[in-house]
């Protein structure tokens, strides 16, 4: 396996600009989503430094109507609880990103639910795929949810990532994103509907990926705090890294 890091992590937005010090990525058409509008920083800025950073992001966004700012540090770079304590007094929310791995041909040996039908979005379930998504993103607000649900209706037949959805008896009960490169496949979006979970839904939907994947490693980023992390634990991922994100809401 080649080496995995979070720069094959797909980013859905625009670049912006690139500089030794950081990426931007501002996407105009996509102005609510956190992930497309946000910093990557290639190495860890000073005190000073950010503190100008969050100016320059401010600017950007208000112009554009994005309503957030967004940062992430270095991959691997750990935070001194003095850098915590200055975040946090500036009405910023830290999260932890971690990245795993496991082989594509470990993955297709989870165990699997008959019942469960996996099948490819398209022009007749895109609606079904949509409610299970709506779902999931109503917690970050009704404008996202239904801003960035028209943006997969009006893109999806010609976006990157690959959307399937989970069904059970006709009716669908989860759904996954899959960004398939030449080094590896990337699971993103992937959720099933509460009252559908411990049935081997995530396990058979995960089976599939890896019967695609084949030889292929399978990677995803999952929140430090998740619990589904000690699920992909049991499932043989393996934690490759880590990174810092920071998020401000209704600036």
């Amino acid at each position: 396996m080649s080496r995995i890091t979070f720069e094959d992590i797909y980013v859905d937005g625009t670049k912006w600009s690139e500089d030794q010090r950081k990426v931007i990525y501002l996407t105009s058409n996509q102005p609510l989503q956190f992930s497309s509008n946000t910093w990557f920083y290639k190495v860890m800025p000073s005190m000073n430094q950010w503190l100008e950073d969050i100016k320059v992001q401010q600017r950007l966004h208000t112009q554009q109507g994005s309503k957030h700012l967004s940062f992430y540090f270095p991959e691997n770079e750990p935070l001194t609880q003095q850098w915590m304590n200055f975040i946090q007094e500036r009405g910023f929310e830290l999260g932890l990103m971690e990245l795993y791995v496991v082989e594509g041909e470990d993955l297709s040996k989870l165990p699997q639910n008959q019942q469960v039908e996996i099948r490819h979005v398209s022009e007749q379930n895109i609606e079904d795929y949509l409610k299970i998504y709506q779902y999931f993103a109503q917690p970050f607000g009704e404008s996202y949810a239904i801003a960035s649900a028209q943006h997969i209706r009006a893109y999806y037949e010609n976006d990157i990532p690959q959307r399937l959805i989970a069904y059970i008896n006709q009716q669908p009960v989860g759904i996954v994103d899959l960004i398939v490169s030449m080094k590896s496949i990337e699971i993103d979006g992937f959720g099933v509907l509460e009252t559908y979970r411990h049935q081997g839904v995530g396990s058979t939907i995960q089976a599939y990926i890896g019967e695609l994947a084949e030889k292929k490693p399978v990677i995803l980023v999952a929140d430090g705090e998740d619990t589904a992390k000690d699920m992909y634990l049991k499932q043989g991922y393996t934690f490759l890294g880590y990174r810092y994100q920071i998020l401000k809401e209704n600036i």
